[in-house]
């Protein structure tokens, strides 16, 4: 059969097409002749990366990138579609790595495989890497240098700075007032020995006449050295003797004698004995300390109230005393209770804190000695509480009874209350 021209003219246009789509894909690094499997990697960055780049496993090409193009998360991650003709089976864990392929920065993608036992399918995502480039690894090797030039450059700066402190102006004249200080010693030094070779020079004879000195003076004592030996022969003499001393029999008393320090010890310690109660018992203690306190209140009552403790029987010339006013029941209606806190030989203030809580603190001065009352009242009841509130500060507290004024013993003015 004949082909018409029309024929011709469309197998001829079918051929072009076919010719030119073949071109251009090879230009692309296609093989539309080849089965191609498809995987994907996804990048922060690819560094320049772009479509065609070369694929290849341990410096074989196989395959090339066929498409790059933003996540659909919009996440700004970049989706490498990595096409591969090579039937290689590729195991789980391999890694699809961006790197340069020459000084230039020309950039490949290098896969390097996992070592697991299951493979990769076609369309599974690859794990992704980049390799630093050329500036940056130049970069890393470069700081540490840099730095260290720094750090090298600031202290040159440092040491200029303080030389340039250190000679100033006055350093300068420092430096050249100690090396004039520093002649001036060398001079001084030179003069010594001048004078030092003089003395020597004129005390030459005495010089000689001290060593020969010296040397009669071992002689003699090499002539005594017989002597020496007699004494030294008196002194072995003494120690034999000194060790037939019965030093023993003395170290043994002295051993007794610690022996029975310890037994005496041992039983004050157990609280055997007398003395060993009144080191070991607290409640002796306490019972000692609480009579020297009792002991002290009854001294300074007995102070303030000698009356109440020392009676005289005297003639009665007409005065009266406190007995001759029991008798009058009105006498009743001029006693007053003072609460006596304490007695000092120096004024104390008022607003000491001592006396913090004791209302209308009063103070009199009697016989070289100032006593410190509190405010008198009629009722002995409420002079009884500000006592018991008082004693808290002041243990040595007394009740004191006044009588238009007048102190009077304490026995006396309960029986007028009573009456």
């Amino acid at each position: 059969m004949k082909l018409t021209k029309t024929s011709k003219i469309g197998i001829l246009v079918v051929l072009c097409l076919t010719l030119l789509i073949w071109g251009i894909n090879f230009l692309k690094g296609r093989d539309i002749f080849r089965t191609e499997k498809v995987f994907y990697a996804r990048y922060k960055n690819v560094g320049g990366l772009t479509a065609t780049t070369l694929v290849t496993l341990n410096g074989l090409k196989i395959g090339y990138v066929r498409e790059i193009y933003f996540a659909e998360d919009l996440s700004g991650d970049l989706i490498v579609k990595i096409a591969l003709h090579n039937n290689f089976p590729l195991p789980k864990g391999t890694t699809a790595q961006i790197a340069s392929s020459d000084l230039l920065g020309s950039k490949v993608v290098k896969l390097n495989l996992g070592k697991a036992a299951t493979l990769l399918h076609a369309n599974d995502t690859l794990a992704s890497q980049m390799e630093a480039d050329i500036m940056q690894q130049v970069n890393e090797q470069i700081a540490p240098i840099k730095a260290k030039a720094e750090r090298l450059i600031e202290n040159m700066d440092s040491i200029v700075t303080a030389t340039s402190k250190i000679l100033n102006s006055d350093s300068q004249r420092n430096i050249t007032e100690s090396i004039r200080q520093v002649h001036l010693t060398m001079s001084n030094l030179e003069n010594i020995t001048a004078t030092l070779n003089e003395v020597i020079s004129g005390q030459k004879k005495n010089l000689t006449s001290t060593i020969s000195n010296l040397s009669l003076i071992s002689a003699d004592f090499k002539n005594s050295s017989g002597k020496l030996g007699h004494m030294i022969d008196n002194f072995s003499t003494f120690s034999d003797s000194l060790k037939k001393l019965e030093i023993n029999k003395t170290v043994e008393h002295l051993n007794g004698s610690v022996g029975s320090l310890k037994m005496i010890l041992a039983k004050i310690d157990t609280a055997n004995g007398t003395l060993g109660l009144l080191v070991n018992d607290p409640r002796l203690y306490q019972n000692i300390n609480n009579s020297t306190e009792n002991l002290n209140r009854l001294l300074v009552d007995f102070r303030l109230n000698p009356k109440r403790y020392v009676h005289f029987s005297a003639i009665n010339l007409g005065r009266k005393t406190n007995g001759d006013n029991q008798n009058n029941p009105q006498d009743a209606d001029n006693i007053t209770y003072k609460v006596l806190l304490t007695s000092s030989q120096t004024s104390l203030s008022l607003k000491s804190p001592i006396f913090k809580g004791i209302e209308e603190v009063s103070e009199i001065k009697s016989d070289g000695y100032y006593y410190y009352f509190t405010a008198g009242d009629s009722s002995l009841d409420k002079v009884r509480i500000i006592l018991n509130k008082a004693q808290g500060a002041f243990p040595e507290a007394l009740l004191k009874c006044y009588k238009n004024g007048k102190e009077i013993s304490l026995k006396n003015g309960l029986k007028m209350n009573k009456k």
